[in-house]
């Protein structure tokens, strides 16, 4: 019964003013802390749970409300967290390889438009696919969706949420507040060795193991014992690196070249052999026309301001839209899959494609900032 009422509530119901507003500035709160917990850790957990809870808390405080509506609310502040993320993982490349660029806020600001733009309409496009005709897990979106019902059916699933929730608050509070506990617990001993070896204390983490389950869980963990326990200590007795921070270096290259070797294996393997089965085939001829109508609008005013606004070419501009429509396909696919979307990497491999174009400098940032957002 629940379901039918569910599936029976109406656009207006679902995308109303509030939800709107909220989502909004929702998201400015999201971009800013996302951008702050990306630049100072180097990761960004995405605030996909924490944003469907406040959506839900602060909706059913108002009152009237229904699922839908909190999905399109939380959907919007979660949207700050990819912006962020895509560009604190790419822009300060720039002063990190060139200090003395001054800052420019239109080109930073028309880039990061211009990948937003670009990850609705392929979305958009790519939705049916992934979704409907061949059904990817996404385990942070199942999580979120879990959550939110959870919260919405009360009782002993609601107890089930917010308990936890609220002793994960608090021992997160003595711990960063009043700093009672260890951020990180390593070991002294190994280091000597030239083994780092330690472990974060932190709930989120422990979450996120949780959510994306025990396979990647257990690859990511082999890949920092592969690194930690071998590559880097057995290196530096046998001479092969100087010391720990060029070792640190090696292993760092190391796994960079393997996700991009392992995203172009997805784009030739899992995507390109079915280019015709994700990009439209199956549509009904109405949603057909939509597409055919606003897609090109869009893609045309990216290229326009790219091209009039960065110092991004023509040439580069429209190559990087191809770039940008094969890496969120890639993305879709492995984020679908593991609930991981590594952006900094589809950025470098976009880069390094369009690097031959003219792609070099600030323009090369932006290349990169535009495919991760």
């Amino acid at each position: 019964m629940q379901e039918k009422q569910r599936a029976e509530i109406g656009f207006r119901q679902q995308l109303t003013l509030r939800s709107m507003v909220i989502g909004a500035l929702g998201s400015i709160v999201i971009t800013t802390s996302s951008m702050y917990v990306a630049l100072r850790m180097g990761a960004l957990p995405w605030p996909t749970i924490f944003v469907a809870v406040l959506s839900m808390a602060l909706l059913k405080l108002m009152g009237n409300t229904n699922l839908k509506e909190i999905n399109v609310t939380h959907t919007a502040m979660s949207a700050g967290g990819m912006v962020a993320g895509g560009v604190a993982f790419t822009i300060p490349g720039i002063w990190m390889l060139m200090p003395d660029t001054p800052f420019e806020f239109f080109p930073l600001f028309m880039m990061t438009l211009a990948g937003t733009l670009l990850g609705l309409v392929f979305t958009a496009v790519l939705r049916r696919y992934f979704i409907d005709i061949n059904p990817h897990p996404f385990p942070t979106g199942q999580a979120a969706y879990e959550t939110v019902v959870a919260g919405d059916a009360g009782g002993s699933k609601a107890k089930l949420l917010f308990i936890p929730m609220a002793i994960t608050a608090a021992f997160t509070y003595v711990k960063d507040w009043f700093q009672l506990i260890p951020t990180f617990i390593s070991s002294e001993t190994l280091m000597k060795y030239n083994i780092q070896f330690g472990a974060y204390v932190s709930p989120m983490a422990l979450g996120i193991g949780y959510i994306i389950g025990p396979l990647y869980t257990l690859v990511w963990f082999l890949g920092g014992f592969l690194t930690y326990f071998l590559i880097q200590p057995i290196g530096i007795s046998m001479g092969l690196f100087a010391d720990l921070a060029e070792a640190t270096a090696f292993t760092s290259s190391l796994g960079i070249g393997l996700m991009l070797g392992a995203g172009v294996g997805v784009l030739l393997v899992g995507i390109l052999p079915r280019v015709g089965e994700i990009f439209g085939l199956g549509r009904s001829r109405r949603v057909k026309r939509r597409m055919n109508a606003v897609v090109p609008i869009f893609l045309a005013a990216v290229v326009l301001m790219l091209t009039i606004f960065t110092e991004l070419n023509i040439w580069v501009s429209l190559l990087l839209i191809f770039g940008t429509w094969l890496t969120t396909t890639m993305s879709a696919s492995i984020t679908g899959q593991t609930g991981i979307n590594p952006m900094e990497v589809f950025g470098i491999m976009v880069l390094l494609a369009l690097k031959p174009f003219g792609a070099s400098g600030i323009s090369a940032f932006l290349v990169a900032g535009v495919v991760a957002v």
